[in-house]
């Protein structure tokens, strides 16, 4: 297992009352499994494609990083974390 930290911004950071915490996971998938489990609903409503199953799968608009590299949402179990990673929700970006 891998200790990484988890980062929040701007609302998530709001509705989670944390704007980073540590995990102990080997990859991005167990990472959002621990999450949603301390979170649950807060977090789920959030990130969460609507009508899906037991899969894992992200709303389209949120960008997840690995130490500053985009991850791709299709294989978040293949991506292996290390300790010292940083996992990063990067929430949609607001024009104006």
């Amino acid at each position: 297992m891998a200790t990484i930290t988890v980062r929040f911004y701007t609302f998530l950071c709001h509705i989670l009352g944390v704007d980073s915490l540590p995990l102990e996971v080997d990859n991005v998938e167990e990472a959002i499994m621990q999450l949603e489990e301390k979170f649950q609903s807060r977090l789920q409503e959030q990130i969460h494609a609507r009508g899906v199953g037991a899969d894992i799968k992200l709303r389209d608009f949120w960008l997840l990083l690995v130490n500053g590299r985009t991850v791709d949402k299709q294989n978040l179990r293949q991506i292996r974390l290390e300790t010292g990673d940083v996992l990063q929700f990067l929430p949609p970006a607001a024009g104006g």
